[in-house]
């Protein structure tokens, strides 16, 4: 991790392997490897991890619902080792099928519209920009990473963010237009099973 010191020159904060911040076997990877290439692709299944556990009294590991999103086709591995994914409209239906959540797609659309469907027993993945754990970032791209609006209250989006700093990656809020700037205007609005 890097931040720009009050001088202007960049300062290393830790120089620590990623493979020893986390317990992979616990998350049912084979290897400190395995784990480090799919830690930063598998956003999309930490949102579904956390809907499961609110919603449901499913537990899998990260990795067995890696596999399982693998085989319905969520994640394309390409001959060169290039991971394509998540690709929304085999997720939606596969934990349709499996979890019995209902999905809906949300395409081209601001968060100030797909915010307002957002309830108890209703959140959205939203498609945003891994960007969105320093707000400040100027002109940021759009798209790329995926987090959970669990929450809209008081013109502020509450959402778990997979890759978030310990202090918000849990709970981080945001102005609506704050998040907007990050938003790529698109995701997938998830209920609860009936």
């Amino acid at each position: 991790m890097r931040r720009a010191a009050p001088s202007g020159l960049d300062v290393f904060l830790r120089r620590t392997d990623p493979s020893h911040l986390h317990d992979w076997a616990s998350d049912g990877y084979h290897s400190s490897e395995e784990y480090l290439f799919w830690s930063r692709k598998v956003c999309g299944l930490a949102c579904l991890q956390s809907l499961l556990h609110g919603w449901t009294d499913i537990r899998l590991p990260m990795r067995e619902l890696l596999a399982l999103a693998l085989d319905r086709g969520c994640y394309v591995v390409e001959p060169r080792g290039n991971v394509r994914g998540l690709i929304y409209r085999p997720f939606m239906a596969w934990v349709s099928s499996q979890f019995g959540f209902t999905c809906q797609l949300v395409e081209n659309t601001p968060i100030q519209a797909s915010a307002r469907a957002v309830r108890p027993g209703r959140a959205l993945i939203a498609s945003v920009s891994p960007e969105i754990r320093d707000p400040g970032t100027l002109a940021p791209q759009r798209g790329g990473h995926l987090v959970l609006v669990h929450a809209v209250q008081g013109g502020k989006v509450r959402f778990h963010d997979p890759s978030g700093h310990s202090h918000n990656a849990v709970s981080a809020a945001l102005p609506l237009h704050v998040f907007e700037r990050f938003h790529a205007g698109r995701g997938i609005l998830i209920s609860a099973p009936s």
